[in-house]
Formats: C-alpha cells, sequence, structure tokens
C-alpha cells in the first residue's frame, strides 16, 4: 500500500482561499536526492505570484507550492552528497531549496541542500534561501562598499533587510524605506530608516543631501524614480521586481540567477555567527496555509511568514 502525506496544493489559479491541504504518495528518493521530512518553509512573494498566475507555469492541475525549506533527511539516493562531496546521510539537518515544499515531506537534489548549523532554527532556516541568493545575486549586480550611500527599497522585507546588512557589512552607508514600525528594526543593523510614500525625495534628501551613489529596488518605481532625482546614475540602481524599467531607464536587474548551495551555505555561516539576521514574523501549521498566505500578502511584515509542516 502507497503510504501518503499532507501537502498544500491549488487546482486554479487565484487568491489564497485556492490553497487546500490534500493527501499525496510519499516521496522516496533518486539518485543524487535525498528525502526531507519538513520542518519550515519561508513564504516568499514569489510563492504568491505563482499561486495567483502572475508567473504561469505549464504544469497541470492540482500543483503544489513552496521553494524554501529546512527539516531532517529521512531517506537518502545513491551519490547523494553535499557541495564539499561529503555524502548526505539520514538524520542530518538541512536547509536548501526544492520543488513544491509546503509537503510534510520532499524529495530535494543533493545539489540543493546544505548542512544547517545547530545555533540557527528551522524557522529562520528555512526562511534563508531565497532572500538570500537574491540578495547576493543583486550584490553581483550592485556591488558596493566604503564611499557608497545606498538607497534599499523595502529594506525591511525579506530581500531588502538581507541586502541592507550585507551592504552595511561591505562598508557602504545605507538608507532604507519602511514604514514607521519597522524604523527601530532597521536602525538595529545600522541602516537609517525612511519612511517611503510622497515626500520622499525631500525625506532622503534630509538624511543624505550629498545624494545617493546606488540602490536596490524591491518594491517599485518609487525607489528608482528617488535614486534617480538624488544622483544615482541608472546603472548603478538594480531592480528585482520593475523589469519594464530596466529597458526604458537601463536600470539593471539579477534576472533569473542561479542558485548556489556554496552561496547559502555561506549565508547560513553568517547567520550562525549572528553577523546576519533572518526575524520571523509567525509560524503557522500547514492547515493554517491560506491565513499564512494572507498574512504575507498584507504587506508591512516585521518578519518572514513560516509554515511548519
Amino acid at each position: 500500500m502507497t503510504r501518503s502525506q499532507r501537502a498544500v496544493r491549488y487546482a486554479e489559479v487565484g487568491g489564497p482561499e485556492v490553497l487546500f491541504v490534500a493527501e499525496v504518495p510519499m516521496p522516496s528518493a533518486g539518485e543524487a536526492e535525498a528525502v526531507v521530512a519538513v520542518r519550515a518553509v519561508g513564504l516568499n512573494p514569489f510563492d504568491a505570484k505563482v499561486r495567483a498566475g502572475v508567473i504561469p507555469l505549464p504544469s497541470a492541475f492540482p500543483r503544489g507550492l513552496g521553494g524554501d525549506l529546512a527539516g531532517v533527511v529521512t531517506d537518502v539516493g545513491v551519490g547523494a552528497a553535499y557541495d564539499d562531496g561529503q555524502p548526505i546521510a539520514i538524520g542530518d539537518d538541512v536547509l536548501g531549496w526544492g520543488s513544491t515544499t509546503l509537503q510534510q515531506r520532499v524529495a530535494v537534489p543533493a545539489v540543493q541542500l546544505v548542512r544547517k548549523p545547530p545555533e540557527v532554527p528551522f524557522a529562520v532556516a528555512g526562511s534563508l534561501s531565497t532572500p538570500g541568493q537574491t540578495a547576493i545575486a543583486s550584490l553581483r549586480i550592485l556591488p558596493v562598499g566604503p564611499g557608497d550611500t545606498v538607497l534599499v527599497g523595502a529594506a525591511a522585507g525579506a530581500v531588502g533587510f538581507v541586502f541592507a546588512q550585507l551592504a552595511c557589512i561591505a562598508g557602504a552607508r545605507v538608507i532604507g524605506t519602511a514604514s514607521p514600525a519597522n524604523h527601530d528594526r532597521l536602525r538595529a543593523i545600522g541602516v537609517t530608516p525612511v519612511e517611503y510614500g510622497p515626500g520622499l525625495v525631500d525625506r532622503l534628501r534630509a538624511v543624505a543631501p550629498e545624494g545617493i551613489t546606488a540602490a536596490q529596488d524591491n518594491i517599485g518605481r518609487e525607489t528608482i524614480d528617488a535614486a534617480l532625482a538624488l544622483g544615482a546614475a541608472s546603472e548603478r540602481i538594480n531592480t528585482i521586481v520593475d523589469y519594464a524599467a530596466v529597458d526604458e531607464l537601463g536600470v539593471r536587474t539579477p534576472g533569473r540567477f542561479e542558485r548556489r548551495a556554496d552561496i547559502l551555505a555561506g549565508l547560513v555561516a553568517r547567520v550562525a555567527t549572528g553577523e546576519l539576521k533572518i526575524p520571523v514574523q509567525q509560524e503557522l501549521p500547514l492547515d493554517d496555509v491560506v491565513a499564512a498566505f494572507v498574512l504575507l500578502e498584507g504587506r508591512h511584515l516585521s518578519g518572514k511568514v513560516v509554515v511548519v509542516p
């Protein structure tokens, strides 16, 4: 008899209400794969866009959802090894990325898993891959350092928060847009907070009269327009959301970048030492996946929304 597990599925595109929990077959590990008992899945805006049909997929319905994960290895296939060549073992705590991770167990290619340090909670580890690797990809496009004054749009969001910390570590001065409720959280990581919305350019000019040298846009045209108004060159502006501005204004974008286990391993090592912080706002069980997405899409978050299968 085929063993089953509980998994999030949806049979049509739409709002969070289209999601449901179904019984599906338990996965087994193929060659160079490991099966992970999922302990945490950090939700990302990308997941919501896929579910809503904004990012179309060719796969048939019903579909699964979710990309990031952390958990415990329960099965390994032949040749399953970490990036350093060491074999993955049953019982290993891991984090990484996969396909349809919003379920109790998922088979993941070994090249997409790294060891989870014991100092890092599962909820934090399961929230790291997408925002962390997106921030690193953005920094490859937009290297910053001493002498830079960097504007980070939506700096309290997941990608913005990681990018801002890494930019500060690199020696740049960072100014981040956020709602007032998140200003203290930004100050705590060395970022000068500024409220977004009408009047942004004037507020930025007040804290950066010398102007802006670079900008990371995680929210839309407001960040790009403000950076240009304060003297940033278009090629020193990177966006992960406003792709129309790439052609129109000549700003940069990482596009569909390659995720890498060695990059994720470096990020989680920084989390383990406390150098990099990944705040979690709320953890919800699989049965509350609709509520989790409602929270994710409500904006004004103070940390990651995590589903705990």
